[in-house]
């Protein structure tokens, strides 16, 4: 449960000693605990039914780490999550090298914004989309690099395949000593950025390891739907290395039916997913054909989980319940109700987590009343990569993280989100509306521009929604706008929640959007069309 200091203002999660030393590397953990039970399938591709034992993995990443040996810079990880990806994770954690997921389908842009901040000299794709990583590392990185294609082939490129060859000294391997785990990355994810391209978030060894805490995993069979740029997947993979179990992994995308018949196949007994996934699944007409009595728990993660989601899942879950999540990349896991649901309410804080609650002055303010969270962990996160300025806008010299989300805690010390002071909002995953409004700039008949997300009927997302200010005497179609944007922006980005044309935007004395002001004036619109 969530204590509370009256005095200093500040909440707490029950202080809980880390399962593992938070001085030792992952490589180093990763290189013991994969000894245990070796014969245990660790790893299903659910698109094949292949599968990988916890000592296979092991042996293919020693072989992997071998052939890499010379790298010891940021490596690029752009695949889909086919069999030979943790093999490749659990490598470069044994080389103590740090990678940095990015998505798949991220567009020429995008992949080249990332890749001029890591510099990446070994890359890692699919024979899919080599073409596209290729042409994005020709333009981005300066100097020579290699790819290798984990999944698929092209002629000419290398495959992971050649780094399994067997070296004949694999038993002579031992993972590379990491010095101070607290500033040594072990990952780089990418954020959405109100601004330019993503930031690199940097996590470090101890960031990951101080996160693993008693809990209670029964050697569990997961299923991760997603590439490993997402956190929650990456999240799952970790699970059953570190807890023991097994994942279930898929290269295709997410549908109904997919879900429905890997759940099926395999018994999954944990899932977890957007609030878009969920509603989409408990209101598909197969639910109730579909046996899920195997199914324990159901994380839903997001920045606020309607009642109304939480109670169709818990209604199809014979033995089974939901739970929210609250987390953020730079800050891990800060809240869930996984003990006690509250309606309404995110749930407690996480062990080893501690927030404050602060007004737009600085003031730490008491129950009840809603500020902007100020999130600090057992160890704090390193930064964003090559960004100084970026990180102390963020995060001050003492580890205390702005979240950018508006709440307050109740007298029981459970969470409440109500708002979000960041511009960033969620459809499936994160939309930047800055970058939308760039693009939408672009065409001659834009005077001025305002992204906004407008929620859908069941609160399970946010549809990217653009409201435009004409040029004088243009005759611009929202239908042109639609399709301009959509040919330049991953699926998720796509303007769902159409073109509104209005004569001004309302803006602040200094001349920036009042994006609220924004929000709120086109929300009367939907309601009033309903």
């Amino acid at each position: 449960m969530t204590s509370y200091d009256p005095e200093r203002l500040v909440w707490s999660g029950p202080r809980i000693a880390p399962l593992f030393d938070p001085g030792r590397s992952l490589g180093d953990i990763l290189f013991e605990l994969l000894d245990r039970n070796p014969d245990r399938v660790l790893q299903i591709d659910g698109d094949t039914d292949r599968r990988i034992t916890r000592g296979e993995l092991k042996l293919r990443a020693i072989r992997i780490a071998q052939h890499l040996s010379e790298v010891n810079d940021i490596v690029t990880i752009a695949a889909l999550n086919s069999g030979s990806l943790a093999s490749l994770v659990v490598a470069l954690q044994f080389l103590a090298v740090p990678y940095n997921a990015v998505f798949p389908n991220f567009t020429h842009g995008e992949m080249v914004g990332i890749m001029a901040q890591t510099q990446s000299r070994v890359i890692f794709c699919d024979a899919w989309n080599y073409a596209a990583v290729r042409n994005a590392a020709r333009e981005a990185v300066r100097g020579e690099f290699k790819i290798f294609l984990v999944d698929g082939e092209v002629d000419g490129v290398a495959t992971v395949d050649e780094l399994l060859v067997e070296t004949g000294t694999e038993q002579d391997f031992s993972p590379k000593i990491v010095a101070d785990t607290s500033k040594a990355i072990y990952s780089i994810f990418c954020s959405s950025g109100t601004t330019g391209p993503p930031k690199g978030i940097c996590l470090s060894h101890a960031n990951k390891t101080s996160s693993f805490l008693p809990a209670p995993y029964n050697n569990p069979t997961v299923l991760a739907m997603g590439s490993i740029h997402w956190l929650s997947t990456a999240y799952m993979l970790d699970l059953v290395m570190f807890y023991g179990g097994t994942v279930v992994t898929t290269k295709q995308p997410f549908t109904e039916d997919l879900f429905f018949d890997l759940v099926e196949r395999y018994r999954i007994d944990l899932l977890n997913g957007p609030p878009i996934q969920a509603y989409a699944i408990t209101h598909h007409p197969r639910v109730k054909q579909v046996d899920l009595s195997n199914v324990k728990l159901w994380s839903i993660g997001g920045y606020n989980v309607s009642d109304a989601i939480r109670d169709s899942v818990d209604a199809i879950l014979p033995n089974g319940k939901s739970y929210t999540i609250y987390a953020s990349t730079e800050s891990g896991l800060i809240a869930a109700d996984m003990a006690k649901r509250k309606r309404g309410a995110i749930g407690t804080l996480f062990p080893n987590v501690q927030v404050r609650i602060v007004d737009d002055d600085g003031q730490f303010l008491p129950v009840g009343q809603p500020g902007e969270l100020w999130i600090k962990r057992y160890v704090a996160f390193p930064g964003y990569l090559n960004n100084d300025q970026a990180t102390h806008e963020v995060q001050d010299d003492e580890g205390w993280f702005r979240s950018g989300d508006v709440g307050y805690f109740d007298g029981e010390g459970y969470l409440f989100l109500v708002d979000r002071k960041s511009e960033i909002f969620k459809y499936v995953t994160q939309v930047s509306p800055t970058e939308l409004e760039d693009i939408i700039a672009e065409l001659d008949g834009v005077a001025e521009v305002c992204v906004v997300g407008i929620p859908t009927l069941d609160q399970s997302a946010e549809l990217p929604t653009a409201v435009v200010v004409r040029r004088e005497g243009s005759a611009l179609q929202g239908e042109e706008v639609v399709n301009f944007v959509e040919g330049r922006v991953m699926d998720h980005k796509r303007l769902r929640g159409g073109v509104f044309f209005v004569e001004s935007l309302p803006k602040t004395s200094k001349g920036s959007l009042k994006r609220k002001e924004v929000r709120r004036l086109i929300m009367e619109k939907v309601n009033a069309e309903v």
